[in-house]
């Protein structure tokens, strides 16, 4: 019964912690070049 409870509750954990990921995956959005790299673009003009 104990191990039963614990594998429901691990289950209930993993899938929380897989939806957060999923969430989190689909509101991050992709960014262009310029603003991925536009700080370091001043310092490879330099040199």
């Amino acid at each position: 019964m104990r191990r039963l409870v614990f594998a429901i509750g691990l289950a209930v954990v993993a899938s929380a912690g897989i939806s957060a990921s999923f969430a989190a995956v689909h509101q991050a959005r992709t960014l262009t070049f310029e603003e991925r790299f536009a700080p370091a673009l001043p310092l490879m003009v330099k040199h």
